[in-house]
């Protein structure tokens, strides 16, 4: 899933190649790519924009998870 500031680029330069899913999904960034109209190097991109989008949002969820995990942690020791 991309930004939707990044989905609005690639279908701004490549309209026969990306359009966005309907509704909210496409709302959000979910993009339909036509598989037929683009060339390896356009699909190769696109998909590491999405997987580079997503591992910084996995990053940025996991650091939060450790946070709060820290914080409970030492909840848990002040009780003691």
């Amino acid at each position: 899933m991309l930004t939707p500031e990044q989905q609005a680029a690639f279908v701004g330069e490549l309209p026969d190649v990306f359009l966005p899913v309907d509704g909210g999904w496409g709302r959000n960034g979910a993009t339909h790519v036509r598989l037929a109209e683009a060339s390896e190097d356009v699909l190769e991109g696109a998909l590491r924009t999405a997987w580079n989008l997503r591992v910084q949002k996995n990053t940025k969820a996991g650091e939060q998870r450790v946070s709060r995990a820290r914080g409970m942690a030492k909840g848990v020791r002040k009780k003691r």
